[in-house]
Formats: structure tokens, C-alpha cells, sequence
């Protein structure tokens, strides 16, 4: 072996063990990270949403302080900051800005518990790295123009919209037919586009007195629990929306991947805990909301829509004005923004935020109340939906011009997460 061949070998084993050293020590701030969000939900149960890491570290958390956990994490981003110019690899310095984006979420997560108060759009900043662009009210203005000249009858537009719309409720004693329809043809037609692991499982509960209409609650070994809330009457039109929002290729399939190729064939522990006020809300959220016009086009959905669910259901009804009118009624989804950060940055009280929603969202009066509920529970969360999906589709159809480049792009966002930050195009 000559001189040059022994030096080529001897800057390869280094290499090899400086990266072996770099993820050892993201390893351990793995290990730290996990810790923290998990005494963090020692004082608030909402905040761990999912966690399928080593029990042992559950079992270990224990109730401290807040202003404990403050000088942990400042001690944690010291770490991080240690970190920064020792990286040599691309995937080790994604690894790193990923737990460092979530791991400056915990201390602004602190700071609010502690009661540090930021406006609405400093904490989609602080909380899920967006940063919001200005309302338009002019905007919103003109999409109720164009639904009311799609709307028959007389008084109010919400009344008239709640009154068209009461056609394509479905019976409560109807839903669990209707949503398991829906649920099967998106897992379907999701598996068609992803090779999903043989024994991926989930179950449906139906509950009450909830702020959310669906929830997902993953419990890890790629099993779901979907929640359906049963407290307001859904349309027809819901069930493909919760079924792909919570299910295939939504949420359970965003947990699934990274616990796939993530949790157990890398070994990066981070991605088994899923704190709820944290960057990956954004494109957990915004991909789950995607979700629908990926499995279905529009045409497709209202034909299954009319020769599926609403026989099950029972019902009849102008489907195509139906879904005309809601397509404008989706663009509502940045009002509903704006009212939540009006409540947010004290501008309105709760029964002003309700009166909002009712005549500027057309929400009937019971649906308002839980809504305003969520928006006090949750406040800037709700960025995560609107402003997310729109993230999402832009970055999935940026380089994809067929249907199967779609999916690849998705599959791939989902299969290694990407801060909204680095979503921008």
C-alpha cells in the first residue's frame, strides 16, 4: 500500500469516527430533549400529544419546577450551540436543526406557562417557526360576496348557509357507517401510492364534549386511536376530510413513517415524542389537511360522496353546488386565523369572537362556542391548518407534475420533516 493509500484509508477512519462521535452526542441530546418535553407535560396534559420512546424515561418523569426546567433548557442550548461548527455530515446537521427548531419551542412553551405573553404572531414564530403575513379583510369580504350569490333564499348568509347546508348533515345514528366508508377508501387508495408496514392497525372511538371535532392519538407499533366528537352534527362532506386528515395519508401515516424510518431504523429517538406546541404541528397539521387531494380529486370525492356515503346516510342533495360552495367556505380558514389572534392579543372577548365567527365564518351558534373554546385552549395552533396546508402543497407540487411524483414528494416530507422555515420556496 503506498503513502497516499495509507493517508486516503487513515482520513476514512477518522471521518468514520468523528461521525460515529457527532451521533453519539445527538444521541444524548435526544435523550435530553425527550426528558424535558416530558416534564413539561407534567404541568400541562395537553402537551404530549404521542410518545412511544423507552418506557423507562416515562417512568422516570417526575414533577419539577418550572424554573427548573428554564435552566435546563438554557443548559440544553448551550449544548447545541457547542454542537454547531463540530457537524461534517448534511443528515447530522438536519438532525441538529431539527432538535434545535423544537427545542427552542420548549422555552417559549415555558415562558407561556410561566406567564410570558407574546402576541399571536410571536408565538406562531416562537412556537411553530412560521411567520404570518398581514390579513386581508378586503379578501375575505369578497369570498362571502361569492358565496352569497351561490346561496338561495332569504335573511342572513349564515342563516341561509346553515339552512342549505342542513340537507347534507348526517345522522349521528348514521356516522360510524359513514366514517369507517371513508376511512377504508383512504386507506386504500393510500396503500395504492405507499408501501405502508403489514401490521399498521387503527380504531375508531366515538366521543363527547370535546373543543375538536377528530383527534388522532398515536400509541406507537403503528397503531392509531382515531376519536370522532359527536357534540356537533358533521356534513357529508366531513367524513373523507377527517378520514384522510386522521388517517390515510394523514396523521396515522405521519406517525407510522417516522416511527418507521425515523425511531426504529435509525434510532433517532426524537421523532418518538410528539410535543403538540412545537414546529412539527406545522407540517403535521398542514400535510394532514393536504391530505384529501392526494388520494381524491374533486370530481372523484363528490362521486363517492353521492354513490357511497350519502346512500349510508340517507341523504339527497345538489352535491356539486354543495362542494362549490365550500370550496369558498375553505377560504374562510385565514378568517378564522384572524379571529383567533383578535382573541389572542386581547382585541376581542370570547362572546365578540363567537359573534365573529357566526356572521364572518358562517358558523351557527353552538359550533361558534366550541370553536372559540379551542381558539382560548390553543390560540396561534390554528396557523397550523390553513397556512400549513398551503405550505405543503406548494412545496409538494414544486417538482412534481404527476399524481405519483405527488406522492413521492409527500411521502418523502413526511418520511424526514421539514421545519416551516425550510419549507419556503
Amino acid at each position: 500500500m503506498s503513502h497516499s493509500d495509507t493517508e486516503q484509508v487513515e482520513q476514512g477512519c477518522a471521518k468514520s469516527s468523528s461521525y460515529e462521535a457527532q451521533q453519539q452526542a445527538l444521541n444524548r441530546f435526544a435523550e435530553r430533549y425527550i426528558k424535558l418535553v416530558l416534564a413539561v407535560g407534567q404541568h400541562d396534559c395537553y402537551y404530549v400529544d404521542a410518545y412511544y420512546g423507552p418506557e423507562e424515561w416515562q417512568k422516570d418523569t417526575y414533577w419539577q419546577p418550572l424554573a427548573e426546567l428554564q435552566l435546563q433548557h438554557q443548559q440544553g442550548c448551550e449544548v447545541l450551540r457547542g454542537m454547531t461548527d463540530e457537524l461534517c455530515e448534511p443528515e447530522l446537521v438536519e438532525r441538529h436543526n431539527f432538535l434545535q427548531t423544537q427545542w427552542l419551542s420548549i422555552g417559549a412553551y415555558l415562558d407561556f406557562l410561566q406567564g410570558k405573553q407574546r402576541s399571536f404572531n410571536e408565538e406562531a414564530v416562537a412556537l411553530y417557526d412560521c411567520q404570518l403575513a398581514e390579513y386581508s379583510l378586503l379578501e375575505h369580504r369578497q369570498v362571502l360576496t361569492e358565496i352569497d350569490a351561490l346561496l338561495p333564499g332569504e335573511g342572513s348568509l349564515t342563516d341561509r348557509y346553515n339552512q342549505f347546508k342542513a340537507q347534507f348533515i348526517v345522522p349521528k345514528d348514521k356516522a360510524a357507517e359513514v366514517f369507517l366508508a371513508a376511512v377504508e377508501l383512504a386507506r386504500m387508495r393510500t396503500k395504492q401510492h405507499m408501501a405502508l408496514p403489514e401490521n399498521e392497525s387503527f380504531e375508531i372511538e366515538y366521543v363527547n364534549d370535546k373543543v375538536w371535532t377528530a383527534y388522532n392519538w398515536y400509541r406507537g407499533d403503528f397503531h392509531s386511536l382515531i376519536q370522532l366528537n359527536q357534540d356537533q352534527p358533521l356534513g357529508i362532506e366531513r367524513y373523507l376530510e377527517l378520514a384522510s386528515h386522521e388517517g390515510y395519508p394523514g396523521h396515522h401515516v405521519f406517525n407510522l413513517l417516522q416511527e418507521q424510518k425515523l425511531v426504529k431504523a435509525k434510532q433517532w429517538l426524537e421523532y418518538a415524542i410528539y410535543p403538540l406546541y412545537s414546529p412539527i404541528s406545522y407540517l403535521s397539521e398542514g400535510s394532514a389537511n393536504y391530505a384529501l387531494s392526494l388520494i381524491l380529486t374533486d370530481e372523484e370525492a363528490i362521486a363517492f360522496e353521492r354513490d357511497v356515503l350519502m346512500p349510508l346516510a340517507g341523504l339527497e342533495g345538489d352535491l356539486a353546488l354543495f362542494h362549490r360552495v365550500l370550496k369558498l367556505v375553505k377560504k374562510l380558514g385565514y378568517y378564522e386565523n384572524y379571529v383567533s389572534q383578535c382573541l389572542t392579543d386581547k382585541l376581542v372577548d370570547a362572546a365578540t369572537a363567537e359573534k365573529m365567527l357566526i356572521e364572518g365564518a358562517l358558523y351557527p351558534e353552538s359550533r361558534a362556542k366550541q370553536r372559540v373554546l379551542f381558539y382560548e385552549r390553543n390560540r396561534s395552533y390554528v396557523i397550523n391548518y390553513s397556512v400549513g396546508e398551503d405550505a405543503v402543497a406548494t412545496w409538494v407540487e414544486a417538482e412534481a407534475q404527476t399524481q405519483a411524483q405527488k406522492w413521492a414528494r409527500f411521502e418523502s416530507l413526511l418520511s424526514r420533516p421539514l421545519n416551516a422555515s425550510d419549507m419556503l420556496i
